[in-house]
């Protein structure tokens, strides 16, 4: 996507809004210059954006909050469907009278089905075009707003308890938000057998909305740190944290796979690593949750990793840990324990 999007930046004025999640990640690795405003909700991007000079806020996709209004949206379409159909609903309202909403996707991500919900949500007519292997759909705004439907985003901008977390909140823009990860649920299952010490300080890495992180304070005694990239995941996470009495909210930090936090600072790390970047798979994802789970033990701790079979995480791990045990494999998933 990256060409195509290259040149709508390369094209836009200071009235544009560029909304980046991962998908917009290697066209920023470029060190592209833009003029408008970038709104994501990744903590990476955000960061990596403002050291280039680019004016950036970092939320859950609520376009409403800089207070601005757009002469065009560009939006390479994000993986969740949820996060998609709330960005459409709410782009009507922060568009000037013949704004432009431009819709950018390759096939599988679903461009073609988003398309025509934006026409339908503008109540005007689509201009599709196709450019190689990417598609952009341009929607304009006409005089008025539409009063149109708006599509299905699940309840986006709420946090909610689904029936399968127990009481914990979640949200949509999380990937599986609504269920327990097998993973996760694994990982969990060993922490009564792992002997943890009663005030241990212990870090949830790329936590999510929490899960891990309540599961370890229903044993009690523990000194717990979240951690997230994003925004989503940041919110439902501080509302568990404080509805639960897990710690207070401020111990939920956004960062970069933990990247915000001090080195030597945890006796123990939980974590189940993401290993999807956008629509593509990314090698290295792992290796940043290594590297940096090895920076962040104090000498003697440990980090517990649920991952996907398929990832060689003993091999990954040896540059960063003395041992790497294999506790559990189940299900598809490996927990492995690590020791520095």
């Amino acid at each position: 996507m990256t060409t195509l999007l290259a040149q709508l930046i390369g094209d836009s004025d200071s009235d544009t809004l560029w909304i980046a999640d991962e998908n917009s990640k290697p066209l920023l690795q470029t060190g592209v210059t833009f003029p408008g405003l970038l709104l994501t909700n990744r903590w990476d991007i955000a960061h990596h954006a403002t050291s280039l000079g680019v004016r950036a806020v970092f939320n859950d996709f609520d376009l409403a909050e800089p207070g601005i209004i757009y002469s065009r949206i560009v939006y390479p379409v994000s993986k969740e469907k949820a996060a998609v159909h709330h960005v459409i609903n709410q782009a009507p309202s922060v568009l000037v009278s013949g704004g432009s909403l431009c819709l950018l996707g390759e096939k599988s991500s679903g461009i073609k089905t988003y398309a025509q919900k934006a026409a339908q949500r503008f109540a005007t007519t689509k201009r599709f075009r196709k450019h190689g292997s990417e598609y952009l759909c341009t929607t304009a705004l006409g005089t008025s707003h539409p009063d149109t439907p708006t599509l299905d985003d699940s309840d986006y901008q709420n946090l909610q308890q689904p029936a399968a977390l127990h009481g914990l909140f979640s949200k949509p823009g999380l990937f599986g938000w609504n269920k327990v990860d097998t993973g996760s649920a694994l990982l969990a299952s060993l922490l009564a057998e792992e002997a943890l010490e009663p005030g241990m300080r212990a870090v949830d890495l790329g936590s999510g909305y929490g899960y891990l992180s309540a599961q370890l304070a229903k044993a009690g005694g523990f000194q717990i740190t979240a951690t997230d990239n994003n925004a989503a995941a940041l919110r439902a996470c501080r509302k568990n944290f404080q509805d639960h009495n897990i710690a207070p909210p401020e111990q939920v930090i956004a960062g970069d796979a933990g990247s915000e936090l001090n080195s030597g600072s945890a006796d123990l790390i939980i974590c189940n690593p993401p290993f999807h970047q956008g629509f593509q798979v990314e090698g290295d994802l792992t290796d940043r949750f290594l590297q940096q789970a090895a920076r962040i033990l104090a000498a003697n701790g440990k980090a517990l990793f649920v991952v996907n079979e398929f990832i060689p995480l003993g091999k990954k791990a040896q540059p960063y840990f003395k041992r790497a045990t294999v506790l559990l494999r189940e299900k598809g998933f490996c927990v492995y324990r690590l020791e520095k």
